[in-house]
């Protein structure tokens, strides 16, 4: 496997990888306010069934968000496997990772740890202290793949993506 920088020709071969994602979990998020405290719980939750979550980002909102990035490399293996999108954020000391995305097919074969560790690589060579990435709270895999990663829950926000799904947040120190 090969990893490099994303050239404009890659867009449609990252555009036919599944982004989607078969889960048996999700997070629940509990809100409760109680003389003047509120208290958030988030809990994991067994499904009734398998669900495939769709990715949150479809259609022109891919392309769209590439354009901004800082940083979009591809993992190549006879053919484009993965992919991984981030922008720096200097003012903060951070880089925030928008996608990662490995086809369904070569999941769990270490190609997304090989595209973090090239986001870290990156973002460390220009002084940079946290990764940080969104992932749906339908998204079990990811939030398992995350804290494999020794990634920590670091918030939300609510309504993040066009589909109204909730964002959860995690974060890592680089040093």
């Amino acid at each position: 496997m090969h990893i490099r920088r994303a050239l404009p020709a890659d867009i449609e071969a990252c555009l036919k990888l599944d982004h989607s994602v078969l889960t048996d979990h999700a997070w629940r998020i509990e809100e409760r306010e109680h003389q003047g405290a509120i208290t958030l719980t988030f809990q994991r939750i067994r499904l009734p069934r398998s669900v495939v979550v769709p990715y949150p980002r479809q259609g022109k909102d891919l392309p769209a968000c590439w354009e901004e990035c800082d940083l979009f490399l591809i993992a190549e293996d006879k053919g484009i496997v993965g992919y991984v999108t981030a922008r720096a954020l200097s003012g903060h000391g951070l880089v925030w990772v928008y996608d990662l995305v490995v086809d369904a097919a070569r999941r769990r074969q270490g190609i997304g740890r090989a595209l973090m560790a090239e986001v870290a690589s990156w973002a460390s060579g220009r002084g940079l202290e946290r990764i940080v990435m969104e992932i749906p709270t339908r998204n079990y895999p990811a939030i398992c793949f995350c804290r494999a990663l020794g990634f920590s829950f670091c918030g939300y926000h609510d309504r993040h993506w066009r589909n109204q799904d909730i964002a959860l947040l995690f974060s890592a120190h680089l040093r």
